[in-house]
């Protein structure tokens, strides 16, 4: 068959493929269309997300957690060793340095009591399902 012939009968339709400017989807094919747009979006998160933890963006809250307790526990004992340390080298009486003791200790205790705090207010905003190890 040759293109003249084909030309002959006009080719394709007009409009062929092409939806009626009438066209309206039907609900369910508006749902699905819905459903695949908030798909493509979770992905595209997904992938973004997936990618800024290869970056190191992001890190296991687990590890921060780790990090942060032996950070404060190095703190505290530090801190613990001052009233013992003041009396030594101070020549401070042990009733001062016993008082300096209590006082290190309230503001510690004050400082764990600020932390508890955060972390019922993380536990808060985690979403039902969260595992500890989330980001």
């Amino acid at each position: 068959m040759s293109t003249t012939s084909v030309s002959s009968w006009g080719g394709a339709r007009k409009g062929a493929g092409r939806k009626p400017a009438s066209y309206a989807p039907s609900p369910d094919k508006q749902d699905f269309e819905a459903a695949r747009a908030r798909n493509e979006s979770a992905k595209a998160d997904l992938n973004e997300l997936e990618l800024a933890i290869k970056r190191g963006e992001y890190v296991l809250r687990s590890a921060v957690q780790e990090a942060t307790a032996t950070a404060l526990s190095a703190l505290s004992q530090t801190l613990r060793s001052v009233p013992d340390n003041i009396e030594r080298k101070l020549g401070v009486s042990p009733e001062v340095a016993q008082e300096v003791g209590y006082l290190i200790d309230a503001a510690l205790n004050d400082v764990a009591a600020k932390f508890e705090e955060l972390g019922g207010e993380a536990d808060a905003d985690a979403e039902p399902g969260d595992a500890n190890d989330s980001l």
